[in-house]
């Protein structure tokens, strides 16, 4: 969801034809809510909300703001790093041996501006992880509610009785 608080500076740069202005993406990945992964799509470290973010080249895919339903979110790393790839591998299989989640937020700022985020951040569940040589890709599911399957039908009194006293 976009940030209805936009700075001045933010209003202009978005609406304007051309901009010198640089709109970044912050990517931070939890293990059991503890941060394992602070990343940027820039190539230099940038401080938002005091908190470091080391300069990697990712890309994410935020959901849409249509209404055709829900899209998977996609995030992939390009696998420069060795270390990047070695903390996600880690995280994935505890996650798969402890049963605790591996979450993501990812917010959009402007490189001028660190500290006010245009989107988000938003939280998803990072799942079905595949690390290959050329990147680190996963789909991002929104409180994994994208991927369950609900029955069309509605429980009431007169259809099933015995769900009712």
């Amino acid at each position: 969801m976009p940030n209805t608080n936009l700075t001045e500076n933010q209003k202009k740069a978005m609406t304007a034809p051309e901009t010198a202005e640089v709109l970044l993406h912050l990517l931070t990945i939890y293990y059991d809510d503890e941060p394992i992964l602070r990343v940027v799509d820039d190539k230099q470290e940038i401080t938002s909300d005091g908190k470091k973010y080391i300069p990697c080249a990712f890309t994410v895919l935020l959901p849409d703001q249509t209404s055709d339903g829900n899209k998977t979110c996609r995030l992939q790393i390009d696998n420069a790093d060795i270390s990047i790839y070695r903390e996600i591998k880690a995280a994935a299989i505890r996650s798969l041996n402890e049963k605790k989640k591996i979450t993501c937020d990812v917010g959009v700022i402007m490189a001028s501006e660190p500290d006010n985020f245009i989107q988000g951040p938003l939280t998803f569940a990072l799942r079905n992880i595949n690390a290959t040589v050329q990147s680190v890709t996963g789909e991002l599911y929104d409180l994994y509610m994208h991927d369950r399957k609900f029955t069309a039908l509605t429980y009431n009194p007169e259809d099933f009785p015995g769900m009712f006293w």
